[in-house]
């Protein structure tokens, strides 16, 4: 009895926090779409290009998404919009900073837009979102930010013309891999 007590607690323990999840979703109607996130028109556009992520996921829930990977959500609060600014603050030449800020804009386009598609349709896991994170924070580490920039870029351009699969996009492919890394 007791046991069956606590299951059902546990039950209603994990549906509640589900069901709280769901109460913390950003507005994406249009005149609540963040100023710092590309057009809301733009997303749409490449929403109603894909019908296969159309059978499985509303346009609205694939815009929250697009919001979440910009500016993180309460299970992780870093987004693109904060990671890239880190990145470049370690670029001193303006010019090549504009330059490099240009081509994360582009890369970061397509892989919120990939990502945020429902998990049978998308080209980007939350692996990649990790390698690619780890990787650009390694860089500028060791300096290297416009090189691994670059190479992010490259490989973004590749998954866009199927030349490139997700399971292609490892740890290994950056920099040796990192025993302690959780997502390998």
């Amino acid at each position: 009895m007791i046991a069956h007590s606590a299951k059902r607690l546990v039950i209603a323990l994990v549906l509640g926090a589900l069901s709280g999840c769901a109460l913390f979703q950003p507005d994406v109607s249009r005149n609540a779409w963040p100023e710092d996130i590309p057009p809301r028109s733009d997303f749409e556009a490449l929403y109603a290009a894909d019908e296969r992520n159309q059978a499985v996921q509303s346009q609205e829930e694939y815009l929250v998404w697009i919001t979440r990977f910009y500016q993180g959500w309460k299970l992780y609060p870093q987004g693109w919009n904060d990671l890239v600014p880190d990145i470049l603050a370690e670029v001193d030449d303006p010019d090549e900073r504009a330059e490099l800020e240009a081509e994360l804009y582009d890369a970061g386009r397509f892989i919120a837009s990939e990502w945020s598609k429902d998990a049978e349709t998308r080209k980007v896991r939350t692996r990649q979102l990790s390698i690619w994170g780890n990787a650009m924070r390694e860089a500028v580490t060791r300096g290297e930010t416009r090189e691994m920039i670059e190479q992010i870029a490259r490989d973004v351009d590749r998954l866009k013309a199927q030349r490139l699969t997700y399971s292609d996009i490892t740890p290994g492919r950056y920099y040796a891999e990192d025993e302690d890394d959780v997502f390998r």
